[in-house]
């Protein structure tokens, strides 16, 4: 018997089916605390900021949740690349550390690429093709977000865990990717700390602490100053007498140094000469320079005796070896002696003159003599296989009346730290340009000296401080890569390879380890930032650069002595049916069929969406299921009636 529909049994219909391409959707706006942001905003949430975040025009945010999966790509090249391997599973580890998933990893895989699923972050290496047009840098990275899942493609293994810390990142503090495309890279090649370890112990547990800390914010250098005027840290086997009481053993230097590496950060040894000499000297006075009147210097080695040179080679010998692997090695160089006053000019200069004459020829000087040691130091060490730094304060000292003879190497990496406006006789950064330079760092110590200082500065500072107030604020509001210290360059020279803090220790006891990391942290992060991406200031105001620094916290195993778990191995997965939708362990997405599509509806409070489309599929079905009973109840009522 045939029989009406009620109106009200068509409207519970209408309304299921007007619902369902909604619920169908997982889509949300780009949002932070319930505001809209807009690319540049998103790109501002981690540290350092992002060069490019563009979002696309569906709105939705990627969740990480137990479901998803660390793929790479299961190409010939990344199936044998160690390193790669250990840099996913460093982050897995991260991440149950941080307890971003309640103390779970993900599942690693390699996974052939018609394997694919939707829930994969799905990671390789590109070292042919550019990442961005933007930038040739090996830093360089990609990530896509969208419905086939995260896909990140770095330039190297290095990159790529700047990828996968973008990513634990913006997780953290906007608890999703939006969907759309991430393109960074760093402005500034080398971001380091240099640590006078020489004059302060600073234990192996701090080094590590201070690694890790480095790497989270994209930091990737890390120079150990361990011999100085106050102090000798290093175990040393040549001369056991000029090691200091306190000091760091090989084993945990070379436990350092494989920290270092874990971590892509590098390590750079810095053995000071021929001045910051002082702890060696008092071991072994008769290598102190000598002066007119046959008396040796107390600070600053014989450059004029072969004995006192080849001594002083075979130290840098061993060290070498012990850093066998690093790339780079700093040979100082600097404040030899203040060439401007007594007792230079009274007692050594004519002894390093007439040195000049007779080993080089007549119109030779004392500055040959000063630049023929560094000179030759540095081609030792580069024979060694490493690339020499120096400081730029020892070589070409004023070219603008009577310049040095001798021609220096151009491999010679310069830490311009200081013009020393009170010398008008020390070269300029042009000068250092000039002569073929091709890596400046940029140590400008106007903005980046953090010292244990003698003395009490009258502005309010502490005595353990940089050397402004508020020096993260000047930083990240006033410092770019080509501000060096009274000197200038365009900000996208290629010769400025790098920028560095330096921690110096001239008060050695002044307070302890654990007090410098923290006197340090908030200048490293404003650091990381205008280093790698120099527009920082301009995206976002230092206020709020502060407060998403403060809801990033501290890298996962901050804390000394601490071991992040162990994320298991990554297992390989034989190809399957290719790109399967994103499914739930604990709610598995049943997939309806397609209905008309609706009108978009957006929350202005999105809650739960890190259940995602599992959830929304769930929630479909309940008022599939529930409309269907109601409808049936009301047509068997209608039936009765019709009876």
């Amino acid at each position: 018997m045939k029989f009406k529909v009620s109106k009200f049994t068509k409207v519970v219909l209408c309304t299921m089916l007007c619902l369902t391409p909604v619920l169908l959707t997982d889509e949300v706006q780009a949002k932070s605390n319930g505001k809209s942001l807009s690319n540049e905003q998103l790109a501002s949430l981690t540290v350092p900021i992002l060069q490019k975040y563009e979002a696309d025009e569906s709105g939705k945010i990627w969740k990480l949740d137990q479901n998803k999966t660390f793929a790479i790509v299961a190409n010939e090249d990344n199936l044998q690349n160690k390193r790669l391997a250990e840099v996913v599973k460093l982050v897995n580890a991260e991440i149950m550390e941080k307890n971003l998933l309640q103390g779970k990893a993900l599942p690693m895989v390699y996974r052939k690429e018609n394997a694919v699923t939707n829930d994969d972050i799905l990671i390789t290496i590109d070292r042919k093709n550019p990442i961005t047009s933007e930038s040739n840098s090996d830093q360089a990275y990609k990530i896509e977000i969208n419905d086939q899942g995260v896909r990140v493609v770095g330039a190297s293994e290095t990159a790529v865990l700047y990828a996968l810390r973008t990513i634990e990142q913006l997780v953290i503090v906007n608890d999703g990717l939006v969907y759309g495309t991430i393109e960074d890279y760093p402005n500034v090649a080398e971001r380091r700390i240099h640590v006078d370890c020489g004059r302060k112990y600073f234990s192996k547990d701090w080094f590590i602490r201070q690694i890790r800390e480095m790497s989270y914010f994209k930091m990737n250098a890390l120079q150990m100053h361990f011999s100085e005027n106050l102090g000798f840290r290093i175990e040393c086997e040549t001369d056991p007498l000029i090691v200091s009481d306190q000091y760091l053993t090989k084993a945990e230097v070379r436990e350092i140094i494989a920290e270092a590496n874990k971590y892509g950060v590098k390590i750079i040894p810095s053995f000071d000469s021929p001045g910051h000499v002082d702890q060696i000297l008092k071991v072994h006075p008769e290598y102190g320079q000598i002066n007119n009147k046959g008396e040796h210097y107390q600070r600053g080695l014989d450059i004029t005796n072969q004995k006192a040179m080849d001594y002083i080679y075979s130290l840098y010998d061993e060290y070498m070896e012990l850093f066998e692997g690093c790339a780079d090695f700093h040979i100082g160089g600097d404040e030899y002696m203040e060439f401007d006053r007594a007792p230079f000019t009274t007692e050594y200069k004519s002894v390093l003159d007439d040195y000049a004459v007779k080993t080089f020829g007549e119109g030779y000087s004392w500055k040959d003599t000063v630049a023929n040691y560094i000179n030759e130091l540095a081609e030792h060490v580069h024979s060694k296989g490493f690339k020499p730094r120096i400081w730029n304060d020892g070589i070409y000292y004023g070219s603008n009346y009577n310049p040095q003879k001798i021609e220096m190497h151009k491999y010679i990496g310069i830490d311009f730290w200081s013009q020393m406006p009170w010398n008008p006789s020390i070269a300029n950064l042009d000068e250092f340009v000039k002569h073929g330079h091709d890596s400046l760092y940029n140590v400008n110590c106007t903005f980046f000296y953090y010292v244990l200082r003698p003395d009490k500065p009258n502005d309010g500072r502490e005595q353990h401080s940089f050397d402004n107030l508020n020096a993260d604020k000047k930083i990240y509001n006033e410092w770019t890569p080509g501000n060096f210290q009274a000197n200038t360059l365009d900000d996208t020279n290629e010769l400025i390879k790098g920028a560095s803090l330096a921690i110096w220790c001239d008060r050695p006891n002044l307070v302890g380890e654990d007090v410098v990391t923290d006197d340090i942290a908030n200048e490293m992060r404003a650091l990381a930032s205008k280093s790698w991406n120099t527009r920082s200031n301009s995206i976002k105001e230092f206020d709020e650069f502060k407060a998403d620094y403060a809801k990033l916290g501290h890298v996962a195993g901050f804390d000394k002595n601490s071991q992040l778990p162990d994320a298991g191995d990554i297992h390989m997965v034989e190809p399957a049916l290719p790109l399967q939708p994103s499914t739930s362990v604990e709610k598995p997405v049943i997939k309806p069929t397609p209905l008309e599509p609706a009108k978009q509806i957006q929350s202005e409070k999105h809650e739960n969406v890190n259940t995602g489309v599992a959830n929304n599929t769930v929630v479909l079905w309940g008022v599939v299921i529930g409309a269907g009973i109601v409808a049936a109840v009301l047509v068997l009522r209608k039936r009765k009636e019709i009876k």
